[in-house]
């Protein structure tokens, strides 16, 4: 392979490089749960009391470097801070950066989301089992056959312009998101007034717990349909599974997460088999507005997560959500909403198809170009 050479990846890149930051210091902090697999994006991050972790700055790469967050891809490309900021964050990151005229930022952000990098990492994972974690040093004497810097850049390019585009699709639909609850509060929660009437949700709403499938596979096969489980809403992974006795939602079934540590949260606008943490809710045939129902408990989001029932697993309580009041008054007002808030909906599930063929297409380029087996015209 034409200038393309085998490197030890301590040669290659700095991993867990010398970055100052004294104890005491106010930074911005990364917890493991800001990585959302296989995505670029940190999602967020708190202002915290520095006193250890890993410390990284724009442009590193950041690896889980514990089970399971490794095999599910756990890793972040490090580009929301100022010029020489340092922030810090979980102990279990492993901190990649590139060498100056030999390794390029964006680069090594995708060959660590490759293949051929995170199975070399996960057969390298030691310890117990339920905490098992990379030996980093054996991981940097590893052999890659890696390109050159200019090639490296250009692979970069064309993986990055992808996910310019995915993450412009994805803050587009935050907006849409936002617009269409900023509304729902206004018009049904400030300016009510006196003039309002309250239903319980139970008069309005029936509910469906999903079930466990036999069998869950990642390729669609004929007589298979997709599978909605608790990642699909963070990645848009796809797996499928038969549909025969099984609770399937359409893409205006409101779904909520039952069990686990992220219950009560809702999401609408997945179609397919509900997986058994999840479960559906879906308006009662005499009131026909499911986006107004789905803007009501996105209102009532964090209430329904800070009140979970169960301690060792957190549960999200159905008796306490059939008791909210909801408000009901004008109905051609709540018609009014729908079909605003269903505008916005529509907008923000083509945008949902345009991603999921963004992430197909950089996922199929992505190994073909890491292993060069696609060459970039530079």
């Amino acid at each position: 392979m034409t200038e393309w050479r085998e490197q030890k990846l301590s040669d290659f890149m700095d991993f867990n490089p010398y970055t100052p930051l004294s104890k005491g210091i106010i930074a911005k902090k990364v917890t493991m749960e800001k990585l959302i697999p296989f995505n670029r994006k940190i999602q967020g991050y708190e202002d915290a009391v520095f006193s250890g972790g890993t410390k990284f700055k724009n442009g590193d790469t950041l690896v889980a470097r514990i089970t399971p967050c490794l095999e599910n891809g756990k890793t972040a490309y490090v580009d929301f801070l100022n010029d020489e900021e340092v922030a810090f964050g979980s102990t279990e990151f492993i901190v990649l950066r590139a060498k100056e005229g030999i390794s390029d930022s964006r680069f090594i952000f995708y060959f660590a989301i490759s293949d051929e990098f995170r199975d070399t990492a996960i057969q390298l994972m030691s310890g117990t089992s339920g905490r098992q974690r990379v030996d980093t040093e054996a991981l940097k004497r590893k052999v890659f056959t890696l390109p050159p810097l200019p090639e490296q850049k250009a692979i970069a390019e064309v993986l990055s312009s992808l996910d310019d585009k995915i993450d412009l699709l994805t803050r587009q639909n935050k907006t849409l998101e936002d617009l269409a609850q900023a509304y729902f509060r206004k018009w049904f929660i400030e300016d009510i007034h006196n003039k309002i009437c309250y239903k319980r949700f139970a008069d309005v709403a029936e509910f469906s717990k999903g079930k466990k499938p036999r069998e869950i596979i990642e390729e669609q096969r004929k007589g298979y349909v997709r599978q909605i489980l608790i990642d699909t809403f963070d990645t848009d992974k796809e797996y499928y599974t038969r549909p025969e006795g099984m609770i399937i939602s359409t893409e205006t079934d409101i779904l909520m997460v039952m069990d686990g540590a992220s219950s009560g949260r809702v999401e609408i606008g997945f179609s397919g088999v509900v997986g058994s943490t999840i479960g559906m809710f879906r308006p009662k045939s005499d009131f026909k507005y499911p986006m107004f129902l789905y803007e009501f408990l996105k209102s009532n989001e964090e209430f329904i997560m800070d009140n979970t029932t169960g301690s060792a697993i957190p549960h999200a309580d159905k008796k306490l959500i059939f008791e909210l009041e909801i408000p009901y008054f004008q109905e051609e007002k709540i018609q009014e909403f729908e079909n605003f808030a269903l505008v916005l909906f529509n907008k923000r599930q083509n945008n949902r198809r345009q991603i999921r063929t963004l992430t197909k297409l950089r996922d199929t380029l992505l190994p073909k170009l890491i292993s060069g087996e696609i060459r970039v015209k530079m």
